[in-house]
Parts: C-alpha cells; sequence; structure tokens
C-alpha cells in the first residue's frame, strides 16, 4: 500500500530554500523527498508565486527539455552524470524487486514526481495529489501514465480539488490534485469576486 503524507502548508512558511535550486542543476541525486518538498510548497509563500510565477526548476518539462537541447559541452557532461545516477536508481529498483513507475529522463524530474506522489494517492478527494500549477498535474500523468493514453472526458473543481476524469484505462478514470494553495493565494489579473472553487463556474 502506497504510503504518503498530506501537505501541512503551515510547516513549510520560511521553508524554501534559493539554494535548492542551484543542487537541482549541479547534485539533484543528493536530494531527498523532504527537503523536495519544502521547496516546491514552501515557494507558494513567495511574491512570485503570488504574482503568478512558476521557476523553471519546478517544471518537468523544463528539465526533458533541458536534457534533449545540450547547449555546451560542460552542461552535457552534467546531464551525463545525472543520466547516470537515474540509471542506477532504476538498476536499483530492479534489484530490489520493486518497478519504476516513472517514464522520465532526468534526476530533477524524478525528484518532483517523487515529492507530489508523497502527498496522495490521487484516488479520493481526501487522498488528492498536491500541486502548485495546474500544469504540474498534466507534466504528472504524462509521466506515471506514458503509455495509457488517457482520454480526458471531464474536469471539475470543488474546494480546490480538481477532478479529471478519463475514459476508463488501465484501472483509471479518474484522479484528484489538490490545487487549493493556488486558489487560495490567487490568480493575478482575475476577478477577486470570481469564485473558481465553484464547480457553477466550471461546466
Amino acid at each position: 500500500m502506497k504510503e504518503f503524507k498530506k501537505v501541512d502548508y503551515t510547516k513549510y512558511k520560511d521553508k524554501y530554500d534559493e539554494d535548492v535550486k542551484l543542487k537541482l542543476h549541479t547534485s539533484p541525486a543528493d536530494i531527498d523527498v523532504e527537503t523536495m518538498r519544502a521547496y516546491i510548497y514552501g515557494y507558494t509563500f513567495t511574491d512570485k508565486y503570488a504574482e503568478g510565477i512558476l521557476p523553471d526548476e519546478l517544471s518537468m518539462d523544463y528539465w526533458a527539455y533541458e536534457s534533449e537541447d545540450v547547449a555546451d559541452e560542460e552542461y552535457e557532461e552534467f546531464n551525463l552524470q545525472s543520466l547516470e545516477d537515474f540509471e542506477k536508481e532504476v538498476m536499483d529498483s530492479v534489484t530490489n524487486g520493486t518497478i519504476d513507475m516513472y517514464d522520465v529522463s532526468t534526476v530533477q524530474e524524478r525528484r518532483i514526481l517523487e515529492a507530489i506522489d508523497s502527498t496522495g494517492d490521487g484516488k479520493t478527494p481526501e487522498t488528492a495529489l498536491c500541486v502548485i500549477d495546474v500544469g504540474q498535474e498534466y507534466e504528472y500523468i504524462s509521466r506515471v501514465f506514458p503509455y495509457s493514453e488517457l482520454r480526458q472526458l471531464k474536469q471539475s473543481v470543488c474546494n480546490g480539488i480538481d477532478c479529471l476524469e478519463f475514459e476508463p484505462a488501465y484501472g483509471v478514470d479518474r484522479i484528484y490534485f489538490d490545487i487549493g494553495r493556488r486558489f487560495e493565494v490567487g490568480y493575478p489579473g482575475i476577478d477577486e469576486h470570481l469564485n473558481l472553487n465553484d464547480d457553477d463556474n466550471n461546466p
């Protein structure tokens, strides 16, 4: 049975550490799940998050694209080292009899996924996966269910929980994401009177 720990944002209010951003570029394999959780969820207390800005380092797609588009020899050497770390993790999972559940090409993608996965299983509103940006929902799905070809039928939001419904495939017909922190902080430029947590506004 999957183990997870729901996010208590009050514990991450002063935990955002810019040094983790540098570590993601230099030694991502050394970052543990709790450090990554603090980096992701602590970021929601920054002014930039309030302005609607999500740093590249918190995007799985960013790391995937960077690994494909090597700019110079120094960065290429870094990516190769990251790939070696990634391959070692996969081999360790095989050796230990566990199954690698992520379709990723970089350690950075894996670290973000592990942090999100540690917050829930996505099967019910109560155990929704905690994300801080809608884009993270689709990045998560594309890496955890890469071959399932999930076809989305409906999306609804209620009390900060985003429910994505799909045509049943591989035992999956819906996934719940907790996007409540984004609603709590607000979306810049959106009328403050618009209730984004009301299903009536999401036909």
